[in-house]
């Protein structure tokens, strides 16, 4: 079932009916919906989907050569081409007569792998975008990346996008539609468990109750969750363990910049630089006094209730919930500690 992202499903396929060559960029953190919302676009149209690899340009260029030839020239021998440019000349002199859609996803990924990759698709594009029907569409979670290296200024791709999407996590009411059957109380609880990403509002088992979703998720071993964040400042970033001080100290109440430091035990200079990554990632958010536009008095807070959550409940209590003790933790959580947190979402 798919659900929300209404108004961007709308807004592609707009642009998909203009039959002119349209380039669509869209970003978000991971688990937030990106690949659903292109596969729901993509149903009944001519597609090319590839998923860079974390690997060599050879790699890359081998698999998207053989997704390029298996959809437009199923017949032909299946050699790859011999470089990214002449894979992205065969698509463009395809979609003359015809409408395709191509979709790179982990784009990021594809142009870490070969540092000219874009400048090699910004010249196609100058050279195509008025005799093509190519819908391209990038899409990358690596949001640092996308807008900077593909929105940016300074990138090759700057002012070619036709359309750009930052997908954000579901508000309360689109998450209640991934969680029919329960209260609305109910609904308030898994929302501000789930910080409304799509992803994991999927795993939730409506046959199990709130508290066992939430056990077998976030208090086993082998749950969907159980080390979820951590996981995800792994593959986003380096020094995850001084990134899990940071947070570890915003979720526990620590929200100016030098009493994060001192918890993180980091000088205040590089507290700044990390906490403005985390700030990219969408993962803290930078609040003002609202009566001082320009205040120093800044204060820092998680912008991710699931985090928030993890942090507090879940990382503290690892070696417990190792140990087999993963439902009393939960039952203790719930009978003590759940309305304050879910008050506060």
């Amino acid at each position: 079932m798919f659900v929300g992202r209404k108004a961007e499903l709308l807004s592609l396929n707009k642009a998909y009916n203009k039959d002119s060559f349209q380039f669509s960029v869209i970003y978000g953190r991971r688990r937030v919906g990106k690949t659903t919302l292109i596969n729901e676009f993509c149903k009944g149209k001519k597609s090319i989907y590839f998923v860079a690899l974390q690997s060599t340009a050879k790699e890359n260029l081998e698999i998207l050569s053989s997704q390029i030839l298996a959809s437009l020239a199923p017949d032909a021998p299946k050699n790859p081409f011999l470089s990214f440019r002449e894979a992205f000349e065969y698509i463009f002199e395809y979609a003359k007569n015809k409408r395709i859609t191509l979709v790179i996803d982990e784009y990021p990924y594809l142009a870490n792998s070969d540092k000219s990759v874009s400048s090699v698709l910004q010249a196609a594009i100058d050279k195509h975008q008025f005799d093509s029907k190519l819908f391209l569409i990038l899409c990358g979670s690596s949001m640092s990346f996308m807008e900077t290296q593909v929105l940016g200024y300074e990138s090759p791709l700057y002012g070619r996008r036709t359309a750009q999407y930052k997908l954000l996590p579901f508000d309360y009411l689109e998450s209640s539609e991934m969680l029919s059957g329960y209260s609305k109380e109910e609904k308030i609880i898994l929302y501000s468990i789930s910080g409304g990403i799509p992803e994991y509002l999927s795993r939730i088992d409506k046959n199990l109750s709130v508290q066992e979703n939430v056990r077998d998720l976030f208090f086993s071993p082998s749950g969907r969750l159980f080390e979820e964040p951590a996981n995800l400042l792994k593959q986003e970033l380096k020094m995850p363990e001084t990134y899990n001080a940071i947070i570890t100290a915003i979720a526990y109440g620590s929200s100016k910049l030098n009493e994060i430091a001192m918890k993180a035990d980091i000088e205040t200079s590089q507290c700044s630089k990390m906490l403005s990554t985390l700030i990219k990632l969408g993962l803290v958010r930078k609040e003002y006094p609202v009566t001082e536009e320009k205040s120093k008095r800044s204060i820092y807070i998680l912008d991710d209730w699931m985090f928030v959550f993890w942090y507090r409940f879940v990382r503290p209590e690892l070696s417990r919930i190792e140990a087999g003790l993963g439902e009393i933790v939960c039952n203790d959580i719930f009978s003590q500690q759940i309305n304050s947190h879910v008050g506060r979402v």
